[in-house]
């Protein structure tokens, strides 16, 4: 294989290895990866836009004297969260928004970027035999610049998800009773107590199986997100307020079910 590709397959990786070797910032992120919370106020944040410490309490289930201690140290430098002045301003509370080092850590890249990169990348792997294509993926796990910490990184991943599918159970607890009572919705514009549970299994022997699933999905994610951007424009026609836009998390998680030896 030419020099020239495994640069391309690797450019997703090169800017994180390279940050990463700041100490101060490689213990900051190692921290906030190992403890929940902290890791859940990020996401939250990435997935919901600023918020005060009220907010992120009643979306994560925790109480204001926690949510408030792990901001104190989010806030500190190398800081992964700053005051959102804008919101700051117009809202109660104080807001807090990502620093320019957490959207590179923590935030999400646009849909367009996402699926123009990594499809290329794709493309350029499944243009290689079995044989390249398994030492290439055997590769990138060994030298991926998480390695040692992926586990815990999506564990605290995984983590968040189970919060806010708590979230989404109850509301469609509370939705049934109010239903089984007689009660009626006061907002009948309001999509409440929806729950998607969408298995997905199939079977896969070599890396090849896995880029073109991981190409499946990325085109879904861009297609979504166009959804999303459709979704927007059609309610700021319709002039529907923010208070009255809900958010619908879904997620999908997936990976071999099997048992693996090494020697």
């Amino acid at each position: 294989m030419s020099k020239s590709k495994p640069d391309r397959i690797d450019v997703e990786y090169k800017g994180l290895r390279e940050a990463l070797k700041d100490p101060k910032i490689r213990k900051k992120i190692e921290e906030t990866y190992a403890v929940e919370t902290r890791l859940s106020i990020l996401m939250a944040i990435t997935n919901f836009g600023s918020a005060n410490i009220r907010k992120l309490a009643n979306l994560l289930g925790k109480n204001d004297a926690t949510i408030y201690h792990h901001i104190k140290i989010l806030t500190k430098e190398p800081a992964l969260l700053e005051v959102d002045n804008e919101m700051t301003q117009s809202c109660k509370g104080i807001f807090y928004q990502l620093t320019s080092l957490a959207r590179r850590h923590f935030g999400e890249p646009s849909p367009e970027e996402v699926k123009d990169k990594l499809m290329k990348a794709i493309d350029i792997l499944l243009e290689q035999s079995d044989e390249e294509l398994y030492r290439i993926y055997i590769d990138m796990l060994a030298n991926h610049p998480n390695i040692g910490r992926q586990a815990d990184l999506d564990r605290g991943r995984m983590s968040y998800n189970h919060i806010l599918e708590n979230i989404m159970l109850r509301n469609l607890e509370q939705a049934e009773k109010a239903f089984i009572s007689g009660k009626k919705p006061k907002n009948t514009r309001h999509p409440l107590g929806s729950l998607v549970n969408m298995p997905l299994d199939i079977k896969i022997a070599k890396p090849r199986h896995i880029f073109e699933i991981l190409k499946l999905l990325t085109k879904l994610s861009a297609d979504f997100h166009k959804l999303k951007a459709r979704f927007e424009k059609q309610m700021d026609k319709e002039k529907i307020p923010q208070e009255e836009r809900f958010n619908a998390h879904f997620h999908i998680v997936g990976g071999e079910i099997a048992e693996f030896e090494f020697e």
